[in-house]
């Protein structure tokens, strides 16, 4: 495995796009926790819509904020065909434009999505390199952003790197996920007592990772831009894409079964619910860890880890977010005004980790 130099600490400003989000609060959080990191946050959606945004208003938020790196885990999760395309994939062309107009190189971090790849075999785990059939608009907008990138990446108007995330568990889930779905509709049993809940089919195989290992996975990639490229083995350049997910595929029945546990629920368990039309196309996903792996990167929480900390934390962790400010503001936000409130025996463990 080949070992990657020294940081440089001269890349410190990250500016996190999405940071109100489900991936966002928590890789917003896992920023705090690196000392040499000043987080920035962009503005929420209320204040500042990306997808709308004028090129005047980009050039804005982006010179106030002056990254080094920028992390963007902003994006559209729901809604229209339409607004599924455009809420992905406008806010990586307005990202990408601005930037050209400012003549200005961060380090990229885009996070992407599993659903890029569409349907894939069974049988085996999906490579980065396999090709990409996405099946439905969210996918499609996804893989959109994901190629504005790679283009900007090939005639070098750009630096940096796409994380194709799998399926995502843990605290703060909403109900749009079978995870946060079920744990809502267990809670709800459980309160009124009833001795039946109904999902649609979960025969479904997915590639479930703690959302903590994507936070880890999201601060990693950023580090890669503070490592020089020319020190790797000519074998092995930077690549430009990098699955994060657990490596393995389990039954969509185990989140269930194991929130059931987590719940005290003994009641039964049907399947008689209308499915989702994603989950009947595509039946099984397993990602390819490999290349995140050859980098020094692996995951550290297990399964039923992701599920304790989505039973145990089923609102957002606004509590723990990074507070996103103004655009004219942005230049004066700092990890250090970040309280230790979140200095847990977790934060310690994570601290510890990579």
């Amino acid at each position: 495995m080949p070992s990657l130099p020294s940081l440089n600490s001269r890349l410190t400003r990250v500016l996190l796009l999405g940071g109100g989000g489900f991936l966002g609060l928590h890789i917003g959080r896992r920023l705090r926790q690196q000392p040499d990191l000043l987080t920035i946050v962009g503005p929420p959606r209320a204040q500042l819509d990306l997808v709308q945004a004028t090129p005047s208003a980009w050039d804005s938020l982006i010179a106030a904020a002056r990254p080094d790196i920028v992390i963007n885990a902003a994006g559209r999760v729901s809604g229209s065909p339409q607004e599924l395309f455009d809420g992905n994939m406008l806010i990586v062309s307005g990202l990408l434009s601005s930037l050209n107009r400012l003549q200005l190189r961060p380090w990229l971090v885009h996070v992407g999505s599993a659903a890029e790849y569409g349907v894939t075999a069974p049988d085996r785990p999906v490579s980065e390199d396999m090709p990409c059939h996405p099946v439905g608009p969210y996918g499609v907008g996804k893989l959109a952003a994901t190629q504005l990138i790679l283009e900007a990446l090939h005639w070098d108007t750009a630096r940096g790197v796409v994380l194709r995330v799998f399926n995502p568990v843990g605290a703060g889930q909403s109900g749009a996920t079978l995870p946060g779905h079920a744990a809502s509709v267990l809670r709800e049993a459980v309160r009124q007592r009833s001795d039946t809940v109904s999902f649609g089919d979960l025969a479904s195989r997915r590639d479930y990772v703690d959302v903590r290992d994507v936070a880890r996975a999201a601060v990693f990639a950023a580090r890669m831009g503070q490592r020089s490229e020319e020190s790797l083995p000519p074998a092995f350049p930077l690549p430009a894409v990098l699955n994060v997910g657990s490596g393995q595929a389990r039954p969509s029945c185990d989140v269930v079964t194991g929130l059931a546990d987590l719940a005290g629920f003994v009641g039964r368990i049907t399947e008689t619910a209308p499915s989702s039309p994603r989950s009947d196309t595509v039946q099984c996903q397993r990602a390819d860890i490999a290349r995140l792996g050859a980098l020094g990167w692996s995951p550290h929480y297990t399964f039923e880890d992701a599920l304790h900390d989505l039973w145990n934390h089923p609102s957002l962790l606004d509590w723990d977010a990074p507070g996103a400010v103004p655009v004219s503001h942005l230049s004066a936000v700092s990890t250090a005004a970040a309280s230790s409130s979140s200095a847990s025996k977790e934060s310690v463990h994570e601290q510890s980790r990579v």
